[in-house]
């Protein structure tokens, strides 16, 4: 596993990298969705959860720091200090810390930028100085604006969407998938020429036109 850094929020200059001495043996990866209470009345039952859009998303790694010999003959405080300027140091190019990529061989894990950095000492030499030591790193995801708005582009119901129809599939269920709302069924229904939309035969394709 390795940490790529980069100085732009598209992750196209490279800074530089660091290569964990061992990879570990677990990582996590945290996803949220944020919510408001959409009904705040008085006495009311229950409350509807609103969607407000996604949360952070988090990486979380264990770092192994090694001075003994065994791995690496380098000092346990220069190999953290290697790291530490590279994900967590004040970038004077950018005036912030770098945004970083996670790499396990060629696959990308994680983007994002570093939350939190936590270390451990866990062996120490007869005069105090660090013998080995584990390093907890946190990432939040960060995605460029650009990238974000081609995203939510893709996805917005002011463009024509085209779906295949799978089992179990109707036409107010995917109405609601592509708007948000399954009222527009019959419009949509009208657009396709469709006679019989409770009956869609599974592997016809429909058209969503953008909603006006």
């Amino acid at each position: 596993m390795k940490i790529v850094a980069f100085k732009d929020p598209d992750y196209s200059s490279r800074v530089g990298e660091y290569d964990l001495l061992v990879n570990p043996e677990t990582y996590k990866v945290t996803n949220e969705q944020q919510y408001s209470n959409a009904d705040t009345t008085i006495g009311s039952s229950a409350q509807s959860a609103k969607f407000k859009g996604s949360g952070s998303g988090l990486f979380e790694i264990l770092m192994f720091f090694d001075g003994t010999g065994m791995i690496s003959k380098d000092k346990v405080d220069d190999q953290i200090k290697e790291v530490k300027e590279l994900i967590y140091q004040y970038n004077g190019d950018i005036h912030e810390p770098n945004y970083l990529r996670v790499y396990w061989g060629t696959q990308s894990l994680f983007q994002g930028r570093l939350k939190s950095w936590k270390v451990n000492y866990t062996m120490l030499d007869m005069d105090g100085s660090p013998l080995r030591a584990e390093a907890t790193a946190t990432l939040v995801a960060s995605v460029s604006a650009k990238k974000k708005a081609i995203e939510e582009r893709k996805s917005s119901s002011d463009l024509t969407h085209v779906r295949t129809v799978l089992d179990g599939d109707n036409l107010p269920l995917m109405c609601h998938r592509i708007y948000g709302d399954s009222s527009y069924y019959i419009k949509v229904a009208q657009h396709n020429n469709l006679t019989n939309f409770r009956a869609l035969k599974p592997g016809i394709k429909i058209s969503f036109p953008p909603v006006i």
